[in-house]
């Protein structure tokens, strides 16, 4: 099972994510380094936080710490990439910035392998031609251009700046579990207020204009798409 959770953080850009393996369950968050340094916080207090949530503590009720990390995610997208090739120099994976970990899909491990294959063709490609200078190694982008690599991050480097914005991040998780909530919940002997009644309640709540949410909507279609 995988659970990926946003509104854990205490304001922090980011999000908390939990996945069960087959004798253990891997519990996390996933935050901006400055804004978490501005917050004068240490990430183990935010995880406290999410281990004591009632919907996450019964999950790990009795467990015992097995082991714990830290991983630098460089995400950035497509447009934050680092010039790829240099003389005698290609830059592959995490160093490059190959990373989608800010929209619905988190990836990371593929483009590692996908750009390091790429990288390796390339340069015996240069040895073969006796030329390891930039130009000489000017084919690893072109392969990675014609690869999944390069192409599902060109086509996602809008996600980056739309999920990572204040709306998406601080506005919009309380405002959907406020609209969940008001569906669901049973309030007789009131009638029940249609749907977008209560979307304009919960927007109203979270100090969201209905305008905004439809650009964002439109911008979520297109980024998405």
């Amino acid at each position: 099972m995988d659970i990926e959770i946003l509104g854990c953080t205490r304001g922090i850009p980011g999000g908390g994510f939990l996945y069960t393996n087959a004798e253990t369950v891997a519990l996390g968050v996933v935050l901006s380094l400055p804004q978490l340094a501005a917050a004068k916080l240490r990430p183990e207090e935010l995880i406290a936080d999410l281990k004591e949530h009632p919907s996450i503590a019964p999950y790990i009720e009795g467990a015992t710490l097995k082991e714990y990390g830290a991983h630098l995610i460089p995400e950035g997208g497509y447009d934050h990439m680092p010039q790829l090739a240099a003389d005698g120099l290609l830059v592959a994976g995490d160093a490059a910035g190959m990373c989608l970990a800010a929209g619905i899909w988190l990836e990371g491990v593929n483009f590692a392998i996908g750009s390091g294959l790429a990288a390796g063709q390339a340069a015996a490609s240069a040895l073969d031609a006796g030329d390891t200078s930039a130009r000489g190694l000017s084919g690893y982008r072109s392969r990675l251009e014609r690869s999944f690599v390069l192409a599902d991050h060109k086509r996602l480097r809008r996600a980056p700046a739309l999920v990572l914005s204040e709306r998406v991040q601080h506005r919009y998780p309380g405002l959907m579990t406020d609209l969940a909530e008001g569906v669901f919940a049973v309030d007789n002997p009131r009638p029940k207020p249609g749907l977008v009644s209560l979307l304009r309640q919960a927007a109203r709540r979270h100090d969201v204009r209905l305008r905004d949410l439809a650009a964002d909507a439109i911008r979520a279609a297109r980024v998405f798409r």
